[in-house]
């Protein structure tokens, strides 16, 4: 009898998120702990936020219908296997001088160097105009930092109003690798 206890508690251990991920105490008054998909990130999700993709969450407004109000995503991306798909390290927010339909304008541009839980990452953050969603200086950010030799981190997000920028870096610092 006693040794099925043990075993069952050997099980649970097993099947529950890894040890070292934020735990809810560390997150503040009001937010969420919250993990991607495949586990490999956990973060602090700020008050109206709630996954929608694998690696994204969102804040809806219902005034404004299904469009969210405010996005953040975050993933663990392998070097140089997806370099192709961010053309530049860090990334950054502004297009490249030789793009075509999807060229993005950035102004209020400002850089930041992000410190929290033992990474640095390389933040930028500005209205943007453009795209091929056509927006119209739509605050956002872009920060990337390196994990290992062959993994990086990746975030973006945008937001309705410029001070909820200071809320979409607030849950980029709370991110943690987890494995």
């Amino acid at each position: 009898m006693r040794l099925a206890g043990v075993l069952a508690a050997l099980v649970v251990m097993a099947c529950s998120r890894e040890q070292g991920s934020v735990d809810v105490a560390e997150c503040p008054a009001g937010w969420q702990q919250s993990w991607t998909a495949d586990s490999t990130l956990s973060l602090c999700a700020a008050p109206g936020f709630v996954q929608s993709e694998a690696h994204s969450w969102q804040r809806l407004d219902p005034a404004q219908g299904p469009d969210p109000q405010d996005f953040f995503s975050v993933e663990v991306i392998s070097w140089p296997a997806d370099s192709a798909v961010l053309r530049h390290w860090p990334p950054r927010l502004g297009s490249d001088p030789d793009c075509r339909a999807d060229c993005i304008t950035v102004d209020s541009f400002a850089a930041h160097a992000e410190r929290a839980r033992g990474m640095e990452a390389a933040t930028e953050t500005g209205r943007i105009s453009g795209g091929l969603a056509g927006l119209q200086r739509r605050p956002a950010f872009v920060s990337g930092w390196i994990i290992a030799s062959d993994r990086r981190g990746f975030a973006q997000g945008w937001a309705t109003l410029p001070i909820t920028l200071d809320t979409l870096r607030q849950m980029l610092r709370s991110v943690r690798v987890v494995r």
